[in-house]
């Protein structure tokens, strides 16, 4: 019986062995006391986290206090990104939509563009967060609300779509549009990003 092996690319073999070589270099330097935090995370996107922050104690990264606050809210960053993409499962990929939405895929990515739906980055293709679709449809005022952040990052709207708003009676934005209250969503988003809420 043969056994199937997989072809890597070169640029992904180079990059797999550069991987290997920093990882044991940062596990060897941070020593057997310090990867516990590694044995305890549950996605590989907590695992590079816990990498990059062992990396930067263990490599003993010279850096002035201003680099390191910088990498530490780079990390810090990163872990909000993942917890929001947690927080927006499930999701749904863009041949669900299309056919959900009966739309071809152009006119999906039209409606992401013109921020009638929002996306979140996979890959090289995206995903779509099921919250916003209800009874078939885009929810009512979802649009508006998306219009009304004026922003194009899809994390920033996604924060302000599932973060508790002690405004809302501590509901999220999303809850309230799910429940048919678009108004106070729409004006709280017009003033969200002025505010630097």
């Amino acid at each position: 019986m043969a056994i199937a092996t997989t072809t890597i690319d070169a640029p992904i073999q180079e990059a797999l062995d550069r991987g290997t070589r920093t990882l044991k270099t940062v596990l060897t330097k941070a020593g057997s006391k310090s990867v516990g935090s590694l044995q305890t995370t549950t996605n590989e996107i907590g695992y590079l986290m816990a990498v990059a922050r062992l990396a930067i104690e263990a490599l003993g990264i010279t850096a002035d206090v201003g680099e390191k606050q910088l990498h530490a809210a780079r990390l810090r960053g990163l872990e909000r990104m993942t917890e929001l993409r947690k927080a927006a499962e499930p999701v749904l990929e863009t041949g669900d939509v299309c056919e959900f939405l009966s739309l071809s895929r152009e006119t999906i990515r039209k409606k992401v563009d013109r921020r009638q739906l929002l996306a979140l980055p996979k890959g090289g293709d995206r995903v779509f967060p099921a919250f916003q679709f209800q009874d078939g449809d885009v929810l009512p005022g979802f649009a508006e609300v998306l219009n009304a952040l004026a922003t194009d990052s899809p994390f920033v709207a996604l924060s302000f779509l599932l973060s508790k708003n002690p405004d809302f009676g501590g509901r999220s934005a999303c809850e309230l549009l799910q429940a048919g209250e678009v108004d106070p969503v729409i004006a709280e988003a017009r003033g969200c990003l002025n505010h630097g809420s």
